[in-house]
């Protein structure tokens, strides 16, 4: 890197929006020079641009104050629908089974991936880190039903139902449960 960055550069550094970026430079989120022109207004220093990077990157509450000011939609941050305890886990996996008793014992990506929203390419993600084993056969990935069970049901997932139809089969659950 140089020792000043164009607004161009940083804003791709930072891979974040030119609207946002210029909020945040005039808002003096990140230190700057002014120089008051029309054209290459700002010059931010590399080492100013590495610390907020780092910031960005490390520090989970880092600008959280401006979430969703920057999208089209509203921002809504979602509330916890379940509490994920081991009790409600095995609670909620003992739901999935009874629920999904009819589908074979081995899931096809896509139809792991209809069961609770999510894009196959997700599962498939899922699959090629070894959170869920496993296997193929002519041409189709298949998991075990239990396996994908047991990941659904697991406090990494439910701590971000994220998909609808993930969050439409919490929320069965808890209608059944309380």
């Amino acid at each position: 890197m140089s020792k000043y960055l164009s607004v161009d550069a940083l804003y791709r550094y930072l891979h974040i929006s030119k609207r946002k970026l210029k909020y945040l430079l005039e808002n003096d989120y990140i230190p700057c020079i002014d120089t008051g022109k029309k054209i290459h207004r700002f010059l931010i220093k590399a080492s100013d641009a590495k610390e907020f990077k780092r910031r960005m990157d490390s520090e989970p509450g880092f600008l959280s104050e401006l979430y969703g000011q920057f999208n089209s939609g509203i921002y809504k941050p979602r509330k916890k629908l379940i509490e994920p305890t081991p009790g409600n886990c095995v609670a909620f996996q003992k739901f999935l089974a009874e629920r999904w008793a009819d589908y074979p014992d081995a899931l096809p990506t896509k139809l792991a991936a209809e069961l609770i929203g999510c894009a196959p390419q997700r599962v498939g993600d899922w699959m090629r880190k070894g959170v869920i084993s496993s296997v193929s056969v002519g041409g189709i990935r298949y998991c075990s039903k239990m396996e994908f069970i047991a990941y659904c049901a697991s406090p990494e997932m439910l701590k971000r139902p994220g998909a609808a139809r993930y969050r439409e089969l919490i929320l069965a659950f808890l209608r059944v449960v309380y």
